[in-house]
């Protein structure tokens, strides 16, 4: 029978070369950004880390477990990120999986200055890497990451931007490297806001997921539809979000220029991480 322990490590400096995390991307991560030494949305990512184990087959760590070593890596720190791995075990040599194997589950603190401005600009490009179709890894965390390591290559030959935008085959807009994305627009003063469908490929962030329901009980119109990158010039605004960033405005993707304002901001300042 396959066992059901889990090994944890907190603030671990080293980990096994025989783990299988290590060795094949053979498991899960989250990000947790740390506010006011309160995890925010721990909730949220430990249900995406349960889902992701549905997916690869791993046990599910508890939430007692997680909350309990979360709270030990964190320790008195207010401001900080806590990431979460969680990998099937450690083993010799080759893919095969042994039902002998043990879990890891690793909590890493990383210490940051939590800081932003009113209207955080950015600029994007357009990466030249296609993210490739995979419907049984989508939407998860998994620890392949190599695509976007790809993408953040493809960054280092057009420094001037700091965000790349992802495409698929069909050349719709999925995501950027490590961020969702929204579009505005903008009809009798009325707001519309769009994101792409996360399907065959790309990340269903905790914070997009957050601004979907916030946009929908605040009775805005949100469509989640496929985003040629051949439309951007449609619409009017656009801002891309990620649990540790928080809300970022945009205020260009190559030469298509957007506007923001005070009314956007206070729709989403909520989300507007200082």
């Amino acid at each position: 029978m396959p066992k059901t322990s889990i090994n944890t490590f907190v603030n671990k400096k080293n980990i096994s070369s025989l783990d299988r995390g290590f060795n094949f991307g053979d498991g899960l991560f989250e990000t947790i950004l740390v506010q006011n030494n309160k995890p925010l949305y721990l909730k949220e990512h430990i249900e995406r880390l349960h889902k992701g184990c549905c997916v690869l087959g791993l046990i599910k760590p508890s939430n007692k477990l997680i909350y309990k070593n979360i709270k030990l890596a964190i320790g008195n720190s207010n401001n900080c990120i806590v990431k979460i791995i969680f990998t099937r075990g450690s083993s010799s040599y080759g893919y095969k999986i042994d039902d002998n194997l043990t879990p890891n589950l690793y909590f890493f603190k990383h210490q940051i200055q939590i800081s932003g401005e009113k209207f955080n600009t950015n600029q994007l490009g357009i990466s030249t890497y296609i993210l490739k179709a995979n419907n049984d890894l989508s939407k998860i965390k998994h620890l392949n990451r190599i695509e976007q390591v790809m993408i953040s290559k493809n960054l280092l030959k057009q420094s001037k931007y700091r965000d790349l935008i992802a495409v698929d085959a069909n050349n719709n807009i999925i995501e950027c490297i490590s961020s969702n994305i929204f579009f505005v627009n903008f009809k009798k003063s009325t707001p519309i806001f769009y994101t792409p469908i996360i399907k065959d490929v790309g990340i269903e962030g905790i914070l997009r997921s957050k601004i979907i329901s916030f946009l929908k009980n605040k009775q805005y119109i949100i469509k989640i539809i496929n985003i040629p990158l051949s439309k951007i010039d449609k619409f009017d605004a656009c801002f891309t979000t990620n649990s540790i960033r928080g809300v970022t405005f945009i205020s260009q993707i190559k030469k298509t220029k957007f506007f923001f304002d005070d009314f956007l901001y206070n729709v989403l300042k909520k989300y507007i991480y200082n």
